[in-house]
């Protein structure tokens, strides 16, 4: 499945729900909002715009906003603004086994990210490991 598409985020998303590492972290974190932008660049001609309803318990509802704009009136609990290359090398990073660190991403400002920084780096260090072996599992090809 290629990456970014509605299909390879559907997929995610279900292989992600299917982890109680995931399950466990949306449990502790709450009920949220995300909305992610995956920027254009040299590989993707237009932004990708997803936004995921979470809670507890309950499948995540997807949904594919035609831009940024249309992403920020949803008024998302988190939004993060990512290029596509940050991406590519994070989903490469897990797929291999390694621990692709978004948070530190954020961190050193390769993701801007809208929202509490400060609950999402308290949750994700007792996290850190959730979804790394779902996320394997999805058939990725990058455009």
């Amino acid at each position: 499945m290629k990456f970014p598409s509605r299909e390879w985020c559907e997929a995610a998303a279900a292989a992600m729900l299917r982890d109680p590492a995931v399950t466990a972290a949306i449990a502790d974190f709450g009920p949220m909002v995300v909305g992610v932008v995956i920027q254009r660049g040299a590989l993707l001609p237009n932004d990708f715009c997803v936004l995921a309803q979470l809670h507890p318990g309950r499948p995540a509802k997807l949904s594919y906003p035609e831009d940024e704009d249309e992403l920020e009136e949803l008024e998302a609990d988190y939004i993060a603004w990512a290029p596509y290359a940050v991406c590519q090398k994070l989903l490469q990073q897990a797929i291999a086994g390694e621990r692709a660190d978004p948070v530190r991403a954020i961190l050193e400002r390769r993701i801007r990210l809208r929202g509490d920084l400060q609950k999402l780096v308290k949750y994700s260090g007792r996290h850190q490991a959730a979804g790394l072996e779902a996320i394997r599992a999805v058939p990725t090809e990058f455009v």
